[in-house]
């Protein structure tokens, strides 16, 4: 225990503050969306990865990868998608073992209904209280530390 590398009381404000964001983020996103558009965030992030998607369509295996989700907790959030109308499942042509999720009409309705809200939150919770030079800098940390953290695919913006 006496090598054990500290934190400093820097570092420690950070990791404190850090934790504080990773805490109260998702719970405020939850919020907004369930608020604005009766869907949680987990389901509205996955229903956004579909849609950037080469078109709009995507193997459950890079899904799962883009939303860092295990294949059970993706299999249930799909599932609610498709019961709600906003996505398909199929087997993929080629590789029968391989499930395509691709939006639907009604998928697209729903994003292009929720996601100007949602967008105008997440920037009034992060970016309108930086500059764009600070906003470019957390991206470049925040990457950083994503590395250390083995991701195998990043989601996208």
């Amino acid at each position: 225990m006496n090598d054990a590398r500290w934190l400093n009381d820097d570092e420690t404000d950070t990791w404190l503050a850090l934790w504080a964001v990773i805490s109260w983020l998702p719970t405020r996103l939850d919020e907004q969306l369930k608020a604005d558009s009766g869907m949680g965030h987990h389901d509205y992030f996955t229903l956004a990865q579909i849609s950037m998607s080469d078109n709009a369509s995507v193997t459950m295996t890079d899904l799962a990868a883009l939303t860092q989700m295990s294949p059970s907790r993706l299999s249930h959030v799909v599932g609610r998608l498709e019961k709600r109308g906003f996505v398909t499942r199929t087997p993929d042509n080629e590789d029968r073992r391989i499930n395509i999720a691709a939006m639907t009409d009604e998928g697209w309705d729903f994003i292009r209904e929720a996601a100007p809200g949602h967008v105008e939150h997440v920037r009034e919770l992060i970016f309108d209280a930086l500059s764009k030079e600070e906003s470019h800098q957390l991206g470049e940390l925040l990457r950083k530390v994503i590395t250390k953290l083995e991701p195998t695919t990043l989601p996208r913006a």
